[in-house]
């Protein structure tokens, strides 16, 4: 239980947006919106050829797949992409998502990061310090309860992003999940805008299709 009058240190909204000039018209009615990004038609439209043919997460099939590899997601109805961003070990979990809205020649994109505590990339925004002082404050809880270390850690990460306003799903007997910072939100950028340059260059199965024999 928190001290009575103790402030706390809330995470403070922000969006990552490089095209400042441009109104974004659905970012009223995306509120959980971090990213917004406009991409050519021309290149949202070879995604989901792409992804399926190239980079789906199905593909690294039950023998795991690098970082880097096979580690997207695309959705028809409506048009958007998801991350499942893998760790070290090769293990994909699900990391964030860009809703696309067709304007005319331009695409407009609006991303989140969401990750849930069942993901290696939960804890990892912890500061070091805080980080590595919780497994032995974990361990002396538990043995003063009597309850596993893994589930006193887990509530103490818990508490933590509870502290900081970074839940975004909070409910007893469920996973939580924690919106993104802005350092995570920014690699999620990246990792977009290096998908869409690979689609661009990548030949698709149907233009293959399409080549003189």
């Amino acid at each position: 239980m928190r001290s009575p009058g103790i402030a706390v240190n809330r995470a403070k909204p922000f969006l990552v947006n490089e095209n400042p000039n441009y109104r974004f018209a659905e970012l009223s009615k995306i509120p959980e919106t971090q990213l917004v990004m406009l991409a050519p038609i021309r290149h949202w439209q070879r995604l989901a050829e792409y992804i399926t043919a190239y980079e789906s997460v199905t593909l690294a099939g039950r023998f795991g797949a690098d970082p880097g590899d096979y580690e997207w997601e695309w959705l028809p109805d409506p048009e958007a992409v998801r991350w499942w961003r893998r760790n070290t070990e090769g293990l994909e979990s699900l990391f964030g998502m860009v809703v696309g809205v067709r304007r005319g020649e331009v695409v407009e994109l609006y991303g989140m990061v969401d990750v849930d505590e069942n993901s290696p990339f939960w804890p990892e925004v912890i500061p070091e310090e805080a980080a590595n002082a919780m497994p032995l404050q974990a361990k002396v809880i538990a043995r003063e309860k009597r309850r596993p270390e893994k589930d006193t850690l887990a509530d103490l990460y818990r508490e933590y992003f509870r502290s900081k306003g970074m839940l975004t799903s909070d409910n007893p007997g469920e996973p939580a999940t924690r919106r993104g910072t802005i350092r995570e939100v920014e690699r999620f950028q990246s990792a977009l805008k290096s998908l869409f340059e690979r689609a661009s260059r990548a030949s698709l199965p149907s233009e293959m299709d399409r080549r003189p024999r």
